[in-house]
């Protein structure tokens, strides 16, 4: 398959930064790219000069070929492997989004933990009081946003409905809105729902707690997408496959050319210098420029395991 250089560059200083310094990546070849849970995986074949891996996207890592023969075999334990760090992962957000949602989450995050430990019916209706105390922290804590604006009446403080329609408005349009409506509107009258009830069972307790998240996610989302503007999309060809194109350099003076090129069209903005030390700024210079370190911890069943830059660990910062 095709690949920019952009995109081969990335996916070349992601194992070169993972490998020692005398198994560098030569060739790397894309040999795949599918669509599983609706999220988008590349598939890659690079040869190093004394071993060979498969490396696969969203989360970027790298599998050995000896452990690993077949790609599909990659992939399904990337997958699973994906499948079990969500579970274990389960209360964690981006910190991004968690700007947006801080008080609220803590408060899911305790209604999570009070799930693992539920054993009786009426610790599955604590469970549905705590996802209630989280979805009324999120309105409690943009009720006074700057982009709410002004209203003729303002709902009470506990009005989760009222204020959740409210932030819909503001913050949706369209079908989205809508979505956004329908699911705090059925969100909350889940956990009340589950409150009362006093036959409340393990599989209730968890897609309330599934409901909850999701409305906590899809508002901190909406919210974010309000600070950073719409998807920037390329002049020429209009598509969304803008990337990062950073090359390191080190002459006439150490540093990176940075510039966005589009992925569909080769369309690219003028490349900007920065130099090493600018771009380091309030960093070990030396250290980041010393050979990466190797040995038994790097390795956990076949997987090379990032370092804790998991996305970017290279100093580029794009793979």
């Amino acid at each position: 398959m095709e690949m920019s250089e952009a995109e081969e560059r990335r996916i070349r200083d992601y194992v070169n930064s993972q490998s020692p310094a005398d198994d560098q990546a030569g060739l790397v070849q894309k040999v795949g790219s599918r669509r599983i849970l609706g999220r988008e995986r590349d598939l890659y074949d690079v040869h190093c000069a004394e071993s060979r891996w498969w490396v696969i996207t969203d989360p970027t890592n790298l599998y050995s070929q000896d452990d690993f023969p077949e790609m599909e075999q990659a992939l399904i334990f990337h997958i699973g492997l994906q499948v079990f760090m969500a579970e274990r992962e389960r209360t964690e957000l981006e910190e991004e989004q968690l700007e947006h949602v801080n008080t609220a989450w803590r408060r899911f995050s305790q209604a999570v933990d009070a799930m693992n430990t539920a054993e009786e019916s009426e610790d599955y209706q604590g469970v549905g009081i705590k996802c209630r105390d989280a979805l009324i922290a999120l309105v409690k804590t943009h009720a006074d946003a700057e982009w709410i604006g002004d209203l003729d009446e303002r709902p009470k403080a506990a009005d989760f409905k009222g204020w959740a329609n409210i932030f819909a408005d503001r913050l949706s349009d369209g079908r989205m809105r809508g979505y956004l409506k329908a699911i705090v509107d059925k969100t909350w009258d889940l956990t009340v729902w589950l409150q009362h009830n006093s036959n409340a069972t393990p599989l209730d307790a968890d897609i309330v707690i599934e409901a909850t998240g999701q409305v906590l996610q899809v508002m901190s989302k909406l919210m974010r997408q309000r600070e950073n503007g719409p998807t920037p999309r390329c002049p020429k060809c209009e598509s969304y496959r803008l990337e990062e194109d950073i090359e390191q350099v080190m002459e006439p003076e150490p540093g990176f050319y940075e510039s966005t090129v589009c992925g569909s069209c080769g369309w690219r903005t003028e490349r900007e210098f920065t130099s090493l030390r600018d771009h380091f700024v309030g960093t070990n210079v030396l250290e980041y420029l010393a050979p990466p370190a190797t040995g038994p911890s790097d390795r956990m069943g076949g997987q090379k395991l990032p370092r804790p830059r998991t996305e970017a660990p290279d100093p580029e910062g794009t793979g």
